[in-house]
């Protein structure tokens, strides 16, 4: 890494961490204010003992999703779109189109600069559309978007953004893809749909371990490269 890349990861970095600070501040600054204006009282023991729950499905999720989404994004569109949200149904898509458009590889400099561009766009777009959405067309949009019709398409967004964005990275390196396509297919129809939702980021952590193991082996073998 050269003094500028340097610079540029160590202000990245720094900035990161400062915004994310502020943004927690004030979001957890939510609700206390909430209550004091409200003058609910509270224990922290009961809040704690009532989040238990929720801590242990989501944590791992949220260790799990950042360390598979920062290959993609670097650390500046990470910060950014940790702050923001929506990562898998709004971020990834956009930043693996910028990508394409751009020409540039995930986890290169420019590829940095330009998932940093993708998330900040997103983000901006995200708040227009949500502004014309609530104060603008929501009212006439919303019987159109709540027809009986139309609601198979709505419900299936996410799963169609996913698939867009995971079948073209699937034929780039199928010998790859086997392993984690597998692995993932297997656990869902052992598990089912109904459990499966609670235990996915356990999944996700167990396919991207056995992958790398895989993918580890295949390389050592030359398999990769025939």
């Amino acid at each position: 890494m050269d003094e500028k890349n340097e610079l540029f990861s160590r202000r990245i970095n720094r900035l990161g961490r400062i915004t994310s600070i502020i943004a927690l501040f004030f979001m957890i600054l939510v609700p206390f204010g909430t209550a004091y204006y409200y003058g609910t009282e509270f224990k922290f023991s009961e809040v704690f003992a009532a989040s238990i729950g929720l801590i242990a499905t989501f944590l791992p999720t949220a260790i799990v999703e950042n360390i598979s989404y920062y290959p993609v994004f670097g650390a500046g569109a990470m910060y950014l779109s940790s702050i923001t949200g929506n990562i898998l149904n709004m971020k990834l898509p956009a930043v693996v189109s910028g990508h394409q458009i751009a020409k540039v590889e995930p986890g290169s400099d420019k590829g940095d600069v330009i998932a940093i561009i993708s998330v900040g766009v997103s983000s901006l777009v995200t708040v227009v559309i949500l502004i014309l959405g609530n104060f603008v067309v929501g009212e006439i949009l919303a019987p159109l978007l709540s027809n009986p019709v139309l609601k198979p398409g709505f419900d299936n967004i996410t799963p169609a953004l996913l698939g867009a964005i995971t079948l073209p990275q699937l034929f780039k390196a199928k010998k790859l893809a086997i392993t984690p396509v597998i692995i993932a297919l297997g656990a869902y129809l052992v598990i089912g749909p109904d459990n499966f939702r609670s235990v996915q980021s356990y999944v996700l952590i167990s396919v991207m371990a056995l992958s790398v193991g895989v993918a580890y082996v295949m390389h050592k073998r030359g398999l990769l490269d025939k």
